[in-house]
């Protein structure tokens, strides 16, 4: 229980770290990511977007950014792939390879918001051309057969 603490305090620091870079404008090195690393251990979150400035996007981000700890709490890894703009898995700016990979394997086409929620199994659980509540979106998460294991395996270990 405490390494699971100490491992949300972590991707905690880490999400703060990510936006405090971003709004500082700092750049960090470019990397591939291969989805199947995040398998079994994260859900993801994948923002597809043309700019950075899109409403859909910024909407979208701002929900999350007010829902940090349900984030956390649902072990999600946000990835933002971007158009016209640099793509990141929180900090970490993607590669253009890795961001044409994740597109392809995705099925999503250039040119529009898209928002999915991928399971901890690979799976695409979600698929949204709109914004999605993170009230819908904790419901969803909260539903699945997995998800529901580790709330009920937290509840067991709390004191």
């Amino acid at each position: 229980m405490m390494m699971k603490s100490l491992s949300s305090m972590g991707i905690f620091l880490f999400l703060l770290v990510t936006v405090s870079m971003a709004q500082a404008g700092e750049k960090g090195s470019v990397a591939d990511l291969d989805l199947d690393t995040l398998r079994w251990k994260n859900r993801i979150l994948v923002l597809f977007s043309p700019t950075e400035s899109d409403p859909s996007f910024q909407s979208q981000k701002q929900g999350l950014s007010s829902s940090a700890e349900g984030v956390l709490n649902r072990d999600l890894v946000i990835l933002e792939i971007i158009e016209q703009g640099q793509s990141r898995a929180g900090n970490q700016l993607l590669s253009e390879k890795s961001v044409q990979e994740i597109r392809k394997r995705l099925g999503v086409q250039r040119g529009s918001f898209q928002v999915l929620l991928i399971g901890k199994d690979g799976g695409v659980k979600l698929r949204s051309r709109e914004p999605v509540s993170t009230k819908d979106l904790f419901g969803l998460i909260d539903s699945m057969p997995m998800r529901r294991q580790e709330m009920d395996s937290k509840k067991k270990y709390r004191p």
